[in-house]
């Protein structure tokens, strides 16, 4: 498995629940889950330690996947950099990321847009991650199928005799 695939496999699920779960928030609990996004936002002690989360998990993803292609590997080094750049963010300019934060959780359209872009990246790193698994389950199931017919598996057919 690729170093992509792996990343990929990690990052995808947990991108996905994360959408998910932004979204039910909204729906199940409303303004509760907005008040719980401002509480995270008003402490400063909570955003520096995500910063160095943040930073870390960043310069780990970077160092081990900074490959820059025109496919979908590109969105785990992108996804890395990003990382990189709000965990420096969080840890120097912590009072413009409470400012910008309570902007967004005040607006209920900034937090569902969040959620949308984070269930589609997790998605899509989903689809790509586990991809080749898909590939080879259809590929056993097929094969499968056709020997219980009677098929004979990666042999030609055999002619009839006149």
């Amino acid at each position: 498995m690729t170093t992509s695939r792996y990343l990929a496999r990690l990052m995808g699920p947990v991108l996905l629940v994360i959408g998910i779960g932004m979204v039910f928030g909204l729906m199940m609990e409303g303004p509760g889950y907005s008040s719980l996004m401002k509480e995270f936002i008003a402490d400063r002690a909570v955003i520096f330690l995500t910063g160095i989360l943040t930073l870390l998990a960043g310069v780990a993803l970077v160092n081990a996947h900074n490959v820059w292609v025109q496919d979908w590997r590109v969105i785990v080094t992108i996804l890395g950099w990003l990382l990189v750049l709000r965990g420096i963010m969080l840890l120097v300019f912590p009072l413009t990321v409470q400012v910008f934060g309570d902007r967004i959780a005040a607006s209920q359209a900034g937090v569902v847009a969040g959620a949308a872009v984070t269930f589609v990246l997790g998605a899509i790193l989903c689809i790509m991650g586990y991809e080749d698994l898909w590939e080879k389950h259809t590929r056993r199931h097929r094969s499968t199928r056709v020997v219980a017919a009677g098929g004979r598996r990666g042999k030609s057919p055999r002619r009839k005799r006149a």
